[in-house]
């Protein structure tokens, strides 16, 4: 079983590689910006917002921000484009004069467009910054025609509380009774409310966001085994496990790829 990412690049907020899976998968997990990849060859099986589906050679797979999803590969393997586009940066382009916290919305799932999927084709293959703008741009154009009306949330008011609680204290030993306390909740129905709202466990979930904030913190240049200890990992070894089954590659190496 292998999930090997290579060819790491990041520019204008922008992050896009080349991954190879044969026999592997991601678990339940999510991200902080736009995920949009294209399928270059293999079968790949997705899982989002309680859906499955199936994805071809050719097609492209779409993930907004936060969005809890799942994936596995066929034996044979897979080789994909991966490209994360930075949320604020999206919004930017889109709606240069909503409020910040409107992020625009996109058909989620697999996409079938040849327009789309060259555009991510053509991003990655562009070296040189001038070209890279225009590629970028094109593939927005693209993207644009995927643009959905936001669906209304019934989410709870406690609940993004809880979330909010999370985000602010991720450096801290936070315990699922931490959280029953906050959300005011027995832990029997904290787990089954939060599971049904966001398809993680909330201790989970909070994992999630503590390697988005290890993600950042790499990005920065900080070392591996200091951001395991201060953001709750076990050591530097249990991080690397994490953060692999997420981005397909260790700490240390998406941190040279960011250098």
């Amino acid at each position: 079983m292998t999930l090997v990412m290579e060819n790491l690049t990041r520019f204008e907020r922008i992050e896009c590689s080349m991954v190879n899976a044969s026999g592997a998968r991601y678990p339940k997990h999510t991200h902080e910006e736009y995920v949009i990849s294209a399928n270059l060859s293999g079968l790949e099986r997705i899982w989002f917002n309680g859906k499955q589906q199936q994805v071809l050679s050719g097609e492209v797979t779409l993930y907004n921000p936060m969005t809890v999803q799942a994936s596995e590969f066929c034996g044979t393997g897979a080789q994909f484009i991966s490209v994360h586009l930075d949320a604020q940066q999206v919004h930017s382009i889109f709606d240069q004069t909503s409020s910040a916290n409107d992020l625009p919305t996109f058909e989620e799932g697999v996409l079938r467009d040849g327009a789309l999927f060259r555009s991510i084709l053509a991003l990655n293959e562009q070296l040189d910054s001038s070209g890279r703008d225009e590629a970028l741009l094109v593939l927005f154009s693209e993207l644009a025609r995927f643009r959905t009306t936001p669906a209304t949330t019934d989410e709870p008011v406690r609940l993004a509380q809880l979330i909010r609680f999370m985000k602010d204290n991720l450096y801290e030993a936070i315990e699922l009774e931490d959280l029953c306390a906050e959300a005011n909740l027995s832990r029997f129905h904290l787990v089954r409310s939060f599971k049904a709202l966001k398809s993680l466990p909330p201790m989970q979930y909070f994992k999630q966001l503590r390697l988005i904030e290890a993600r950042r913190r790499l990005r920065l240049g900080h070392a591996p085994a200091r951001i395991a200890v201060e953001l709750g990992f076990f050591d530097q070894a249990h991080l690397s496990n994490a953060f692999r089954n997420v981005m397909g590659t260790t700490p240390s190496n998406y941190r040279s790829g960011m250098g």
